[in-house]
């Protein structure tokens, strides 16, 4: 791929100022062609008037052509999806049939989720009352225990309790993954039901989006419902236009969750968890257009970041995927052609967790290893 992917925690209203040298940079023609991505507004989605405004105060100026902007555009994936299934009943009721299916087990995988996560807490209170010096992050099983020698009730009571933290954090992996693979079959489920495929409506609405996709120098994925996001990109199967769009040289430019929908994995905090705790849940398969990174925006209003035995629980949990935490002002830079990953946020840097609990910060110009 020659194009580049900008990643961002959660801009506010100077997200635009900030990205603007991205957008004006990946210009392949004059004006710059800027394709919006609001599906995350959900019935909101055709409220870009003010990031219009300052696009146009940033040097990408409108291009009106028969009252239709022709240099900054909107996607309108979430009404081309939610008109598509107005108009086919029959699909809509299958969806809903398969959501309503979705929505009991991820009520059952919830409850799984915070009693593993309730009993890592718990077990790490219980290992530190007996040793004021445990951490997660150096919990390694009985694995690190030599049989041969002699070892204390503490040293026992360590590697015996280190050996169930970690089968419980293996547990939530085994959660999350099983979670995933119901996700897929039941996306599977939803066309085989229904022939979308070879639907001919179907077929000329995706063809509209990729057009546009395909169009773009700059794509703007922004924050919002990640769910409402990802929902019209994978109903219309728009992954490979995305695809191809980088591979010409466009920048995709994400923030909040657009930043998560990019990922292998989309991740969120579970703010309305029903549980005395709250956690991070798995809500989806992302596009996987990021490989390899696990973001987590929000960073600082989210993760305990000075907690190590936090930070350790989450680089384990995701631990097939670097987590990387991106704040307001945290930027980072993905280019196929230079370093893979650079951090290049002024006034944030960029935050990666390790599974020994440490918490590295990323300043600009820093390449972050992969």
């Amino acid at each position: 791929m020659h194009g580049r992917i900008l990643l961002n925690g959660n801009g506010g209203s100077e997200l635009i100022e900030r990205v603007a040298p991205y957008v004006l940079s990946s210009a392949r023609s004059r004006p710059p062609r800027v394709l919006l991505v609001t599906a995350a507004w959900g019935q909101g989605e055709y409220h870009e008037g003010g990031i219009k405004r300052l696009l146009n105060e940033a040097g990408v100026p409108s291009q009106v052509i028969d009252g239709y902007d022709r240099s900054i555009q909107n996607l309108c994936a979430w009404h081309t999806w939610t008109h598509f299934l107005a108009e086919r009943p029959w699909v809509q009721q299958v969806h809903a049939d398969i959501q309503g299916a979705v929505g009991a087990l991820r009520s059952f995988y919830l409850d799984k989720c915070s009693f593993f996560a309730d009993v890592i807490r718990n077990g790490a209170s219980a290992a530190r009352a007996v040793s004021p010096t445990f951490q997660l992050g150096a919990v390694h099983g009985r694995d690190s225990i030599r049989p041969e020698a002699i070892h204390n009730g503490k040293e026992l009571f360590e590697s015996y309790l280190g050996d169930e933290l970690v089968a419980s954090i293996d547990g939530l992996v085994a959660n999350d993954d099983r979670m995933l693979n119901a996700l897929t079959f039941a996306q599977e489920q939803l066309l085989a039901r229904t022939g979308l495929r070879v639907d001919p409506a179907w077929n000329e609405q995706r063809r509209q989006l990729e057009e546009r996709i395909l169009w773009a120098d700059t794509i703007l994925f922004f924050g919002g419902s990640p769910e409402k996001l990802l929902a019209p990109l994978r109903f219309f199967d728009l992954r490979a236009a995305l695809l191809e769009t980088l591979r010409r040289g466009a920048t995709l430019i994400a923030s909040s969750a657009g930043a998560l929908v990019l990922c292998d994995r989309v991740v969120v905090y579970d703010q309305f968890s029903r549980q005395q705790h709250r956690d991070f849940q798995v809500i989806d398969r992302g596009l996987g257009l990021v490989a390899g990174l696990q973001v987590l925006p929000h960073c600082m209003d989210r993760i305990q970041t000075d907690d190590a035995d936090n930070l350790a629980y989450l680089a384990r949990r995701f631990s097939k995927r670097l987590s990387v935490g991106l704040n307001r002002e945290s930027y980072l830079l993905l280019e196929p052609g230079g370093p893979r990953a650079t951090a290049v946020g002024e006034h944030d840097g960029v935050y990666v967790f390790g599974p020994d609990g440490q918490k590295v910060r990323y300043s600009a110009g820093a390449s972050v290893p992969l």
